[in-house]
């Protein structure tokens, strides 16, 4: 079986949920013996090295990777294909599939469909699905698989909630037409796969599909972390993304002063992408996160030296949908997790047994606490989660339901 991947960013170096996820799935196709190559597609708004892409190479085997294409992620901070984005939706295009449009990668899609046998295209991100008729044109018999890491269409109906005017307006009728687009998807690709059981139950409600539920693979060794010396906290993941924005503003304007009254040595720092630095170098902060012991020092090349000065990890999430990589990835770091309800969304978590969770400030505020004081509940959790990694992100358990997707009998 040959399968060529197309998905919405390059997944190397794996820095947020997203490359992770996108990471996981194309280790698991690859490790199937009747897999026997794998071709990615993927597009990126900023230079990739070739030695990043060598690397991807090293680290799945079969993959064979074609030069990212470039292609704006972040629409706003490329003005200049605003107005094509816009004349797509006036076409009845929605935004989140008009943002992802582009001449180059279809013509380098189409090139690649016809240059050699393809049995499986694996369409990563309901966006991507904007390429399906292309995909039918070269390829009218192969298998189309979509893979949905979140609901998408969720997330205008949420920000639609919060707004007023003509604002909600727009974001109502976007919600429309991404429910529409997403509904017709789900229909036309010939399997599904879904991050989590939630998501299944949306995509079966929403397009009478049973979606095929892939386990992002966490493999670990189980480790002892000594106490840092001071009860240090971190963040880390996207710091772009709505849900993370919106749960950190949260967390550093109502928790983090309930938590300096608990315990008034404690530090926190903010990790992740999509801060980018002035001209002269200084990271643009946004005000609701400086307070006293906070700091924000975006993208770390090494998580470890993080993980390693920090007691707990911290991961306050408000909205969205899919399953919090960022937990996971704490899991297998060996860190005691703190999050919120919407933090655990998709994850068959209990409150003081893989993680900690609370939704209001003095609960969480609360968790902080035991997590920074209590070295009996930190081994304790640390525990629940790489247990929790072993019953529910195995590659076998991942291996068995892929190949279903696939369509391997």
């Amino acid at each position: 079986m040959r399968v060529l991947h197309l998905t919405t960013e390059f997944p190397w170096p794996a820095t947020s949920g997203g490359p992770v996820r996108t990471l996981s799935q194309l280790r698991i196709i690859a490790s199937l013996p009747e897999v026997e190559s794998v071709t990615l597609l993927s597009v990126t708004e900023t230079d990739v090295p070739a030695s990043d892409v060598r690397a991807l190479e090293a680290a799945v085997p079969k993959l064979r990777v074609v030069p990212p294409v470039f292609h704006p992620i972040h629409l706003f901070d490329f003005k200049r294909r605003v107005p094509r984005v816009v004349a797509l939706r006036l076409l009845g295009v929605p935004y989140l599939a008009g943002k992802w449009d582009s001449r180059e990668l279809r013509r380098t899609l189409r090139r690649e469909l016809v240059a050699g046998p393809v049995d499986v295209v694996y369409v990563d991100h309901l966006g991507m699905a904007r390429y399906l008729p292309d995909i039918q044109a070269e390829r009218p018999f192969c298998r189309t698989v979509l893979d949905q890491h979140n609901v998408e269409s969720d997330f205008f109906k949420q920000f639609a909630a919060e707004k007023t005017g003509p604002k909600r307006l727009i974001a109502r009728a976007e919600h429309a037409a991404a429910r529409q687009f997403e509904e017709r998807a789900l229909r036309e690709f010939g399997a599904v796969v879904a991050i989590s059981s939630e998501d299944a139950k949306h995509f079966k409600a929403l397009g009478g599909v049973d979606a095929h539920v892939v386990p992002v693979v966490m493999t670990f060794e189980r480790k002892a972390r000594p106490h840092p010396g001071r009860p240090h906290f971190c963040y880390v993941g996207s710091l772009r993304w709505k849900p993370n924005v919106l749960g950190l503003d949260w967390f550093c304007q109502e928790v983090w002063p309930l938590v300096r009254r608990r315990v008034p040595d404690a530090t926190f720092e903010i990790a992740g992408v999509g801060l980018k630095p002035d001209a002269s170098g200084r990271l643009p902060v946004p005000e609701a996160w400086r307070g006293p012991g906070i700091e924000t020092v975006g993208f770390l090349e090494e998580l470890e030296p993080l993980y390693a000065r920090s007691i707990g990890m911290l991961a306050p999430i408000t909205g969205g949908s899919g399953v919090r990589l960022k937990l996971l990835e704490g899991f297998r770091a060996g860190m005691p997790v703190v999050t919120t309800p919407d933090g655990a969304f998709g994850l068959p978590l209990e409150d003081g047994k893989e993680a900690l969770i609370a939704s209001d400030p003095a609960g969480f505020a609360e968790r902080v606490e035991r997590v920074a004081k209590d070295e009996a509940l930190r081994d304790r959790v640390r525990e629940g989660g790489y247990a929790f990694l072993e019953a529910h992100h195995s590659l076998a358990v991942a291996q068995r339901v892929m190949r279903a997707a696939l369509g391997i009998r």
